[in-house]
């Protein structure tokens, strides 16, 4: 199997998905600044009169990361056989993100939905695609 030229979409894709997870890291670092919530804390202790809204900020980044790495295997698996596919769908979920993120921050967990909703446009049709993608490359289609 050759890889296709247009599977550089693909990588510039990948790429930025670490500048949007540079971007959370960053939100849940100011937080930290701010509402005062010290490490090994990964979210504020019971109590803590800004809890609600540091643990908003945090969540966010931490619902990332739970999707990040399946996300990342799946363009990269399905962008093998269509790239701008994978590539489109991977960007639809790190704009997504950035809008969840920014969304949980300002307007606590009901904020996060549009951005919930929208990483679901490029998330599921990925975990769609790969189905697709293995029975093609299987042979099965």
């Amino acid at each position: 199997m050759n890889i296709p030229a247009d599977f550089g979409y693909v990588v510039l894709v990948v790429g930025l998905s670490w500048i949007m997870n540079i971007f959370l890291i960053v939100q849940v670092a100011q937080a930290r600044k701010k509402y005062n919530v010290q490490y090994p804390n990964l979210y504020a202790p019971t109590g803590h009169k800004h809890a609600e809204a540091f643990d908003c900020i945090q969540r966010a980044h931490q619902n990332t990361l739970e999707n990040f790495a399946p996300i990342q295997i799946l363009m990269v698996l399905n962008g093998l056989l269509f790239p701008r596919a994978a590539a489109g769908f991977g960007l639809i979920w790190v704009l997504a993100r950035v809008i969840y993120g920014i969304g949980y921050a300002k307007g606590g967990a009901s904020g996060r939905m549009a951005g919930a909703a929208l990483s679901h446009v490029g998330d599921f049709p990925l975990m769609f695609l790969t189905f697709y993608s293995g029975a093609s490359i299987a042979g099965l289609l």
